[in-house]
Protein backbone atom coordinates (compact mmCIF):
# COMPACT_ATOMS: atom_id res chain seq x y z
CA UNK A 1 0.00 0.00 0.00
CA UNK A 2 2.84 2.39 0.86
CA UNK A 3 4.51 1.62 -2.46
CA UNK A 4 1.32 2.48 -4.37
CA UNK A 5 0.97 5.73 -2.41
CA UNK A 6 4.59 6.66 -3.18
CA UNK A 7 4.12 5.88 -6.88
CA UNK A 8 1.01 8.07 -6.97
CA UNK A 9 2.91 10.97 -5.35
CA UNK A 10 5.80 10.50 -7.80
CA UNK A 11 3.29 10.60 -10.65
CA UNK A 12 1.69 13.77 -9.26
CA UNK A 13 5.08 15.51 -9.19
CA UNK A 14 5.95 14.24 -12.67
CA UNK A 15 2.64 15.32 -14.22
CA UNK A 16 2.64 18.65 -12.34
CA UNK A 17 6.00 19.54 -13.88
CA UNK A 18 4.75 19.05 -17.43
CA UNK A 19 1.40 20.69 -16.67
CA UNK A 20 3.06 23.91 -15.48
CA UNK A 21 6.14 23.68 -17.69
CA UNK A 22 5.13 22.15 -21.02
CA UNK A 23 5.40 25.56 -22.70
CA UNK A 24 8.79 26.06 -21.02
CA UNK A 25 9.98 22.79 -22.56
CA UNK A 26 8.92 24.07 -25.98
CA UNK A 27 10.76 27.33 -25.26
CA UNK A 28 13.94 25.50 -24.21
CA UNK A 29 13.85 23.50 -27.42
CA UNK A 30 13.22 26.47 -29.67
CA UNK A 31 15.49 29.08 -28.14
CA UNK A 32 18.23 27.28 -26.24
CA UNK A 33 18.71 23.62 -26.89
CA UNK A 34 18.96 24.38 -30.59
CA UNK A 35 22.33 25.98 -29.78
CA UNK A 36 25.09 24.55 -32.00
CA UNK A 37 27.59 24.09 -29.18
CA UNK A 38 26.99 20.84 -27.27
CA UNK A 39 29.04 22.09 -24.33
CA UNK A 40 26.91 25.21 -24.06
CA UNK A 41 23.72 23.14 -24.24
CA UNK A 42 24.95 20.92 -21.42
CA UNK A 43 25.89 23.90 -19.25
CA UNK A 44 22.56 25.64 -19.84
CA UNK A 45 20.74 22.39 -19.04
CA UNK A 46 22.76 22.09 -15.84
CA UNK A 47 21.71 25.64 -14.93
CA UNK A 48 18.06 24.74 -15.52
CA UNK A 49 18.44 21.71 -13.21
CA UNK A 50 20.06 23.89 -10.52
CA UNK A 51 17.21 26.37 -10.88
CA UNK A 52 14.72 23.53 -10.46
CA UNK A 53 16.47 22.37 -7.27
CA UNK A 54 16.35 25.90 -5.82
CA UNK A 55 12.66 26.21 -6.78
CA UNK A 56 11.92 22.89 -5.08
CA UNK A 57 13.73 24.09 -1.94
CA UNK A 58 11.55 27.21 -1.88
CA UNK A 59 8.44 25.09 -2.50
CA UNK A 60 9.29 22.69 0.34
CA UNK A 61 9.81 25.60 2.73
CA UNK A 62 6.61 27.39 1.69
CA UNK A 63 4.56 24.19 1.58
CA UNK A 64 5.74 23.14 5.05
CA UNK A 65 4.81 26.52 6.50
CA UNK A 66 1.31 26.26 5.02
CA UNK A 67 0.81 22.63 6.10
CA UNK A 68 -0.89 23.73 9.35
CA UNK A 69 -3.70 25.49 7.47
CA UNK A 70 -7.12 23.81 7.95
CA UNK A 71 -8.75 22.35 4.81
CA UNK A 72 -5.46 22.75 2.97
CA UNK A 73 -6.57 20.31 0.26
CA UNK A 74 -9.35 22.76 -0.69
CA UNK A 75 -6.98 25.73 -0.72
CA UNK A 76 -4.33 23.83 -2.68
CA UNK A 77 -6.94 22.64 -5.17
CA UNK A 78 -8.36 26.15 -5.59
CA UNK A 79 -4.91 27.62 -6.24
CA UNK A 80 -4.12 24.97 -8.87
CA UNK A 81 -7.49 25.46 -10.58
CA UNK A 82 -6.82 29.22 -10.65
CA UNK A 83 -3.37 28.64 -12.19
CA UNK A 84 -4.93 26.42 -14.83
CA UNK A 85 -7.61 28.98 -15.68
CA UNK A 86 -4.98 31.74 -15.93
CA UNK A 87 -3.09 29.60 -18.44
CA UNK A 88 -6.21 29.59 -20.62
CA UNK A 89 -7.07 33.28 -20.20
CA UNK A 90 -3.55 34.74 -20.38
CA UNK A 91 -1.86 31.90 -22.24
CA UNK A 92 -1.00 33.86 -25.39
CA UNK A 93 0.29 36.86 -23.44
CA UNK A 94 2.44 34.69 -21.18
CA UNK A 95 3.79 32.81 -24.17
CA UNK A 96 4.75 36.10 -25.87
CA UNK A 97 6.48 37.39 -22.71
CA UNK A 98 8.43 34.14 -22.34
CA UNK A 99 9.47 34.22 -26.00
CA UNK A 100 10.63 37.83 -25.63
CA UNK A 101 12.60 36.91 -22.48
CA UNK A 102 14.17 33.88 -24.19
CA UNK A 103 15.01 35.92 -27.28
CA UNK A 104 16.96 38.45 -25.21
CA UNK A 105 18.93 35.71 -23.47
CA UNK A 106 19.59 33.98 -26.80
CA UNK A 107 21.09 37.20 -28.20
CA UNK A 108 23.30 37.38 -25.13
CA UNK A 109 24.52 33.83 -25.79
CA UNK A 110 25.10 34.51 -29.48
CA UNK A 111 27.26 37.52 -28.65
CA UNK A 112 29.26 35.53 -26.13
CA UNK A 113 30.33 33.03 -28.77
CA UNK A 114 32.88 35.54 -30.01
CA UNK A 115 34.47 36.12 -26.62
CA UNK A 116 36.04 33.91 -23.98
CA UNK A 117 33.57 33.31 -21.17
CA UNK A 118 33.63 31.05 -18.17
CA UNK A 119 31.38 28.02 -17.95
CA UNK A 120 29.63 29.60 -14.98
CA UNK A 121 28.10 32.18 -17.29
CA UNK A 122 26.17 29.54 -19.23
CA UNK A 123 25.11 27.79 -16.02
CA UNK A 124 23.87 31.16 -14.75
CA UNK A 125 21.96 31.73 -17.99
CA UNK A 126 20.27 28.36 -17.57
CA UNK A 127 19.20 29.29 -14.05
CA UNK A 128 17.97 32.67 -15.26
CA UNK A 129 16.03 30.93 -18.01
CA UNK A 130 14.29 28.70 -15.48
CA UNK A 131 13.36 31.47 -13.05
CA UNK A 132 12.26 33.72 -15.91
CA UNK A 133 9.62 31.16 -16.87
CA UNK A 134 9.09 29.08 -13.71
CA UNK A 135 7.35 31.23 -11.07
CA UNK A 136 4.05 29.41 -11.63
CA UNK A 137 5.90 26.13 -11.09
CA UNK A 138 6.92 27.18 -7.56
CA UNK A 139 3.32 28.12 -6.72
CA UNK A 140 2.04 24.76 -7.98
CA UNK A 141 4.70 22.67 -6.20
CA UNK A 142 4.32 24.46 -2.86
CA UNK A 143 0.55 23.96 -2.93
CA UNK A 144 0.93 20.27 -3.78
CA UNK A 145 3.40 19.84 -0.91
CA UNK A 146 1.06 21.76 1.41
CA UNK A 147 -1.91 19.58 0.46
CA UNK A 148 -0.15 16.19 0.42
CA UNK A 149 2.67 16.75 2.94
CA UNK A 150 4.96 14.31 1.10
CA UNK A 151 7.65 16.58 -0.31
CA UNK A 152 10.26 13.91 -1.06
CA UNK A 153 8.14 11.82 -3.44
CA UNK A 154 6.63 14.88 -5.16
CA UNK A 155 10.03 16.55 -5.62
CA UNK A 156 11.55 13.32 -6.93
CA UNK A 157 8.76 13.16 -9.52
CA UNK A 158 9.47 16.77 -10.53
CA UNK A 159 13.20 16.09 -10.91
CA UNK A 160 12.53 12.99 -13.01
CA UNK A 161 10.26 15.08 -15.24
CA UNK A 162 12.94 17.79 -15.51
CA UNK A 163 15.45 15.32 -16.93
CA UNK A 164 12.85 13.87 -19.30
CA UNK A 165 11.91 17.39 -20.40
CA UNK A 166 15.51 18.31 -21.23
CA UNK A 167 16.01 15.05 -23.13
CA UNK A 168 12.85 15.74 -25.15
CA UNK A 169 13.98 19.31 -25.81
CA UNK A 170 17.40 18.09 -27.01
CA UNK A 171 16.21 15.41 -29.39
CA UNK A 172 12.84 16.76 -30.58
CA UNK A 173 13.61 20.47 -30.83
CA UNK A 174 12.41 20.86 -34.45
CA UNK A 175 9.07 19.16 -33.77
CA UNK A 176 8.49 21.00 -30.49
CA UNK A 177 8.93 24.39 -32.16
CA UNK A 178 5.81 23.61 -34.23
CA UNK A 179 3.81 22.52 -31.17
CA UNK A 180 0.86 24.95 -30.82
CA UNK A 181 -0.92 26.06 -27.62
CA UNK A 182 1.07 23.98 -25.10
CA UNK A 183 -0.07 26.30 -22.30
CA UNK A 184 -3.71 25.25 -22.85
CA UNK A 185 -2.87 21.57 -22.52
CA UNK A 186 -0.89 22.27 -19.35
CA UNK A 187 -3.68 24.47 -17.99
CA UNK A 188 -6.23 21.69 -18.49
CA UNK A 189 -4.04 19.18 -16.66
CA UNK A 190 -3.46 21.60 -13.76
CA UNK A 191 -7.22 22.20 -13.44
CA UNK A 192 -7.81 18.44 -13.36
CA UNK A 193 -5.16 17.95 -10.65
CA UNK A 194 -6.69 20.83 -8.65
CA UNK A 195 -10.18 19.33 -8.82
CA UNK A 196 -8.96 15.86 -7.81
CA UNK A 197 -6.93 17.37 -4.98
CA UNK A 198 -9.87 19.42 -3.67
CA UNK A 199 -12.10 16.33 -3.75
CA UNK A 200 -9.39 14.29 -1.95
CA UNK A 201 -9.30 11.81 -4.81
CA UNK A 202 -5.55 12.37 -5.08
Amino acid sequence: MELIKTLILLSIGFVAFFATGIDDTVAYAGSYLNNKSKDHKKLISFGIILGTLIALGISIFAGSLMAVIPSRHLIGGAVLITLGLLSFVHGKGQKYQKKEHLSKLQKHINKSRYRTHSNLKFVGLGMLLFFGTGVDDIIAYSNLIMAKGAWLAICTGVLMATFVSLIIAHFLSDKLKRFSHPERIGGGIIILIGVLLALKIL
